[in-house]
């Protein structure tokens, strides 16, 4: 299919992803790919779930396993070179130094709070701390930024809520769907460039709407009427190209009418599949 018509904007998912680190706006496939890649990227075995999904302040990212950190030290022959302890202000602090096979090394530290723990918890959080210490390091020194389970435990509550969805101009996503619909039926009806724009301003006044909600299922819902739009006006154009080409044995590509065929344009389907799954 034309890049025209695209399902969904690569070039703002990919800066979404690799400036702003946020993958949420991947489908499924899509973030099953990226899962894969990152795996690849350092030599994960992905079967053994080394990395998780999390939301954090709102944006979607991964973060390590207990498998990432033993699968990268046992890639790449990580071992702990030094370990020092230390206690400042009720917060314990454990600092280590480790080395890869090629010699290379790096230090990372592991904090937690001992005020006022005693006995097996006291234990229990020193021992987390040196965990924390050695998983921070393997991390850095393998390249992969990314948290480490042992970190995101330690995060307030809040930080790892999604945060509200806008409310839809819609009451619901059958609502939407029909509207999506409608749309696209009227620009795929459209036979001049005159009539495509005359339909397109009848919706104008929803599109703003739409985005002013800030929705993110509104917001998709408006970036495939644009991209619907792109491909009626691009068929449209051919047309007038096919019209002046073939002359009378030109085909209208909405009607149909003569056996000799245009270069193949492509389809739209009755609605997304994107908008037939969205729930509100």
């Amino acid at each position: 299919m034309n890049q025209v018509v695209q399902s969904r904007d690569k070039g703002a998912i990919m800066e979404s992803v690799l400036l702003k680190g946020d993958i949420s706006k991947l489908t499924p496939e899509e973030r099953s790919a990226y899962y894969l890649q990152v795996c690849a990227s350092v030599g994960l075995n992905p079967l053994t779930k080394p990395l998780e999904f999390i939301v954090l302040n709102g944006k979607m990212t991964l973060y390590a396993l207990r498998g990432c950190t033993d699968q990268l030290r046992s890639i790449y022959n990580v071992s702990v070179e030094e370990m020092t302890e230390s206690e400042r202000e009720g917060v314990y602090v454990v600092t280590v130094k480790v080395r890869n096979g090629e010699g290379r090394t790096d230090m990372a530290k592991g904090a937690v709070n001992i005020a006022n723990l005693k006995g097996e918890n006291l234990a229990n959080a020193m021992m987390k701390a040196e965990t924390k210490a050695k998983r921070r390091a393997t991390l850095s020194l393998c390249g992969l930024g990314v948290l480490d389970e042992t970190e995101v435990e330690t995060m307030p509550t809040e930080a790892m809520q999604k945060p509200v969805e806008a409310k839809s101009v819609f009451k619901n996503a059958s609502l939407r769907n029909t509207f999506v619909k409608n749309v696209i039926s009227a620009f795929e009806e459209a036979e001049t460039l005159d009539d495509l724009e005359t339909k397109k301003a009848l919706y104008n006044v929803n599109f703003e709407e739409m985005r002013a909600t800030s929705n993110e299922h509104d917001a998709l819902a408006v970036d495939e009427c644009a991209r619907r739009y792109a491909a009626a006006k691009m068929r449209i154009e051919q047309n007038e190209i096919n019209r002046a080409s073939f002359g009378d044995g030109f085909v209208n590509t909405v009607t149909n009418d003569r056996p000799v065929l245009p270069p193949k344009l492509p389809e739209c389907q009755e609605v997304p599949a994107m908008f037939r799954r969205v729930n509100v």
